[in-house]
């Protein structure tokens, strides 16, 4: 009789296994009487008014040389951006396409353009994070100009609220040397 009695009383306990709200299933389960937080993947998904982009006044260009020794010209011509949330961070891709003229002293070749991608924060207009990327672009034997184009590696700055764009503005330019 007392095993009948002890398998019920089993059968009851383990019974909840499945349940979230069961701290003995949990205990079974995670090795602790509660169940941990969801991943990120279960957690709803955050939609983000992503920040404006804009160049940076002065930034849209640069010049390689002057006058008749114009080497190149480099010149920002569209800019894009993506934004997910990822663990209370908003992550910004940034996209930048512009253009390259050969000057008179200039011709076909490969080169770099450096494109400084930063976030600044509205409310006192610092600069959150900033970082340079090197991009390749080249002008094709004959042609005397050609395209560039890129996608940055994400930037991140702190998710404060689902309207970034108010917080934050992402900034691009050429840096200069």
């Amino acid at each position: 009789m007392n095993k009948f009695l002890l398998a019920g009383a089993c059968a009851l306990l383990l019974s909840g296994c499945g349940s979230t709200g069961n701290s003995i299933g949990n205990l079974i389960a995670f090795n602790s009487t509660t169940a941990p937080e969801p991943t990120d993947m279960t957690k709803r998904a955050v939609n983000v008014d992503c920040p404006v982009v804009d160049v940076l006044e002065g930034g849209g260009h640069m010049q390689v040389g002057s006058g008749a020794g114009l080497r190149q010209q480099f010149t920002i011509s569209e800019t894009s951006r993506e934004c997910t949330v990822v663990n209370g961070q908003i992550m910004i891709r940034v996209g930048v396409s512009g253009r390259v003229v050969a000057g008179p002293a200039g011709g076909a070749g490969n080169f770099t353009v450096p494109i400084r991608v930063g976030v600044r924060r509205e409310d006192n207009q610092q600069i959150v994070t900033s970082k340079v990327f090197t991009v390749p672009a080249s002008i094709p034997a004959g042609q005397g100009s050609s395209t560039f184009s890129f996608v940055s590696d994400p930037v991140s700055v702190p998710y404060t609220r689902d309207e970034a764009n108010e917080d934050y503005m992402v900034v691009v330019g050429i840096a200069k040397k």
